[in-house]
C-alpha cells in the first residue's frame, strides 16, 4: 500500500480509483486526432468558465459564454465587461496547459502573479505586488484569512513549503488538496484568490495526467466549508470533481472513437 501524506485510507482508496479512471481517458485520448481533442478542451474550457464563474457568485448564461467566445459575434456595449471576463478565464485556462507542459516547472510568486494579471479586473497596484492591503468587508467566502501586513511573509513561506512539498511522493490530490487549502487562506488577492489558486492548483493536476478538477456549481457551498474545515474535505471534493470530469471526457472520447470509420 502506497503512503501518502493524508492517512485517510477511505482518500487513499479514492486517490487509486482516480488513478484508473485517468489513466483509461490518458488511453483513449491516443485513439483521437488533435482536432477532436482541441474540441474536446474547448468543451472543457467552457464548462470550467461557467463553475468558476459560478463559485465566486459570478452567472453567465450558456449563450453569453458561446457569444463571448465566437470570434464572428458583434459584442454589444453592455457585455464588454462580461465578454473581456470570460476571454480573460480562457486566456488563463490555455496558460494552464502550457504552463503544464513544461519540462520543469517551479512554483513562484510570479506565477500567482501572473494569474492575478490575467482574472482581475481591477488596476493592479504594482507596489504591492497586487497583494490586498485590508480585509474585504464585502467577500464570497467567509474562512478565516491572513490579516493584510502578513501576506507578503505568508506567501513567501507557502511557496518555499509548495516546492518543498512538490519534491516528496504525495500523491497529486494530496498536494493539490493542501496546496489550495493553504494558499486560500493567505488569500492574497482582493477579488481573485479563488480563481488563482483553483488555476495553479490544476496546473500541477494537469502535469500529472489529470484534467483540470473543475468544482461544480452546485457544490458551491461544499467547496467553502472545505475551505473552512480541513484539507482532507477538500480533497475528497477535488476528486469527486475530477471523476466527474474524466467521466465526462470518457462519454466523448467514446462517441467520438465509435463515429470513426472502420479501416479495411
Amino acid at each position: 500500500m502506497r503512503r501518502f501524506h493524508i492517512e485517510n485510507e477511505t482518500l487513499i482508496a479514492q486517490f487509486d480509483r482516480v488513478d484508473d479512471r485517468a489513466e483509461e481517458v490518458r488511453a483513449l485520448m491516443e485513439c483521437v486526432s488533435n482536432e477532436e481533442l482541441i474540441d474536446l478542451w474547448t468543451q472543457l474550457d467552457i464548462s470550467a468558465i461557467y463553475h468558476d464563474c459560478a463559485l465566486e457568485g459570478e452567472v453567465i448564461s450558456p449563450e453569453e459564454l458561446n457569444s463571448a467566445l465566437d470570434p464572428r459575434a458583434v459584442t454589444d456595449a453592455t457585455n464588454l465587461g462580461l465578454y473581456t471576463c470570460i476571454k480573460k478565464h480562457k486566456q488563463a485556462f490555455e496558460a494552464c496547459r502550457d504552463y503544464a507542459q513544461l519540462d520543469k516547472l517551479e512554483i513562484t510568486e510570479q506565477l500567482f502573479k501572473s494569474f492575478n494579471l490575467m482574472f482581475s479586473s481591477l488596476d493592479i497596484d504594482r507596489s504591492s505586488n497586487g497583494f490586498r492591503t485590508e480585509i474585504p468587508l464585502h467577500r464570497t467566502y467567509f474562512h478565516d484569512i491572513n490579516q493584510a501586513e502578513h501576506i507578503r511573509d505568508n506567501m513567501r513561506d507557502f511557496i518555499a513549503w509548495a516546492n518543498d512539498e512538490l519534491e516528496k511522493s504525495a500523491h497529486p490530490f494530496s498536494f493539490a488538496s493542501r496546496m489550495h487549502h493553504r494558499f486560500m487562506h493567505i488569500f492574497p488577492y482582493p477579488d481573485t484568490s479563488g480563481k488563482v489558486g483553483r488555476a495553479v492548483m490544476n496546473i500541477f493536476l494537469m502535469r500529472s495526467g489529470f484534467l483540470p478538477a473543475v468544482v461544480h456549481a452546485t457544490e458551491r457551498q461544499r467547496y467553502y466549508e472545505a475551505i473552512r474545515n480541513s484539507h482532507q474535505d477538500l480533497a475528497a471534493l477535488l476528486i469527486d470533481s475530477e471523476m466527474a470530469a474524466l467521466d465526462s471526457a470518457i462519454r466523448y472520447l467514446r462517441r467520438v472513437i465509435i463515429r470513426k470509420p472502420a479501416v479495411n
